[in-house]
């Protein structure tokens, strides 16, 4: 059984994690890339003019952020890597404000909208931390995610004994929170994507370049057993697929 991310799972080695693999994550995080698009279209026609960005990453979402005629962008992640690598390929205007650490615990003065393309999954309790973005959020102002549905990589968590790092929660369920913590939501949307790879040796590592990788690895010959079963289930003439639930939400403050 692929198991959800335990409490034990803390801020400090996901950090690590997403720094380890920072300089090659672009390389590897096609999906996030689709969802940043797919987000963008999510954003509000009337420009806010104050926007936080938690978990930019190396700045997939935040390209489209910045395309925006904002007044001031604030720049979360909780990798210093990560904003390293944003900042060698994207010019920050003098109007953004990098903030290092984990959204999940930092505090924020309050802006027009909050967006976040894949991050909600790495919170540890997601219904606690919509409730503290809602008092960051000015009134009538918005709330834009996306993030993984339960049917992500379900084939692998059917037959790994590992661990996910991440929580996969429904559209229904995040809905529900949604409204529960303060907020309206506005759109949602939730879409179905296959990947391709050689082999499961591949998606594993692939994972692994991503920050995404299960956690507490086993034995050798359980992996292999492991690449063996998942192979004999999945392997077709383009190689090894894998299946994503992808999730997009915008939500209003009801303040």
């Amino acid at each position: 059984m692929f198991k959800q991310k335990s409490e034990n799972n803390n801020s400090q080695e996901i950090g690590r994690n997403f720094s380890k693999y920072a300089h090659t994550y672009d390389k590897h995080a096609q999906l996030q890339k689709l969802m940043a698009k797919k987000l963008a279209s999510f954003l509000p026609k009337d420009t806010p003019e104050q926007i936080l960005e938690i978990g930019c990453g190396t700045g997939l979402f935040t390209k489209y952020l910045l395309a925006k005629p904002v007044k001031k962008i604030f720049i979360n992640d909780i990798s210093p890597e990560m904003i390293t690598c944003l900042s060698l390929k994207i010019s920050l205007p003098p109007y953004s404000q990098i903030i290092h650490g984990n959204a999940e615990l930092l505090k924020f003065q309050k802006v027009d909208m909050i967006a976040a393309n894949a991050v909600f999954q790495w919170f540890k309790n997601p219904r606690i931390v919509l409730g503290r973005l809602n008092s960051y959020i000015k009134a009538n102002g918005s709330l834009i995610f996306s993030t993984f549905g339960p049917s992500t990589l379900s084939e692998l968590r059917k037959i790994a004994p590992l661990e996910s790092p991440v929580l996969l929660i429904s559209k229904s369920e995040w809905c529900k929170w949604i409204e529960e913590a303060g907020f309206t939501v506005h759109l949602s949307a939730k879409e179905s994507h296959k990947t391709f790879f050689p082999n499961t040796l591949s998606l594993l590592k692939s994972l692994q370049q991503i920050g995404a990788a299960p956690t507490q690895m086993t034995s050798p010959k359980i992996l292999r057993q492991l690449i063996k079963d998942y192979d004999d289930i999945c392997l077709t003439q383009q190689g090894v697929h894998a299946n994503w639930e992808l999730l997009y939400f915008s939500a209003i403050n009801k303040q």
